[in-house]
């Protein structure tokens, strides 16, 4: 679980670090991409909650934030490259850090999963530990 004070967070990665095999600047970069996603397109006034965990084999790295949910139709095109939900308002960045991100899971024989609904928009980073 992500220690978290105003502006700052630790994750106590030890526990995680000696039964992962990969390249932590490229999980770090993964990580990176989440988190500015939700910071960008989550609800300012909402706290973004991250989770890292260990189970049945599979290391787990979600990111959630509240805000608007992804509409339907664009969530089959979020991890490709320089696409960006046109209805939000925001139109920072090029598109490409889901696509990144999801590229670097794969690279690591993992996934990265969305889920999106008004309560919550959560993506889910797994990969196996070995």
């Amino acid at each position: 679980m992500c220690h978290c004070t105003p502006g700052s967070f630790k994750i106590p990665v030890r526990s995680f670090r000696s039964r992962l095999r990969t390249r932590p600047f490229a999980i770090a970069q993964l990580f990176s991409n989440l988190v500015g996603n939700a910071v960008t397109h989550g609800a300012p006034e909402r706290p973004i909650r991250v989770r890292a965990t260990t189970q049945d084999g599979k290391f787990e790295l979600s990111v959630a934030n509240a805000g608007e949910p992804i509409p339907s139709e664009a969530m089959e095109r979020l991890f490709q490259p320089f696409y960006r939900v046109a209805e939000q308002g925001s139109q920072q960045g090029l598109g490409l850090g889901l696509y990144i991100a999801s590229e670097i899971a794969r690279a690591h024989g993992g996934t990265i999963d969305v889920t999106s609904s008004p309560a919550e928009t959560r993506f889910t980073f797994r990969m196996p530990l070995q």
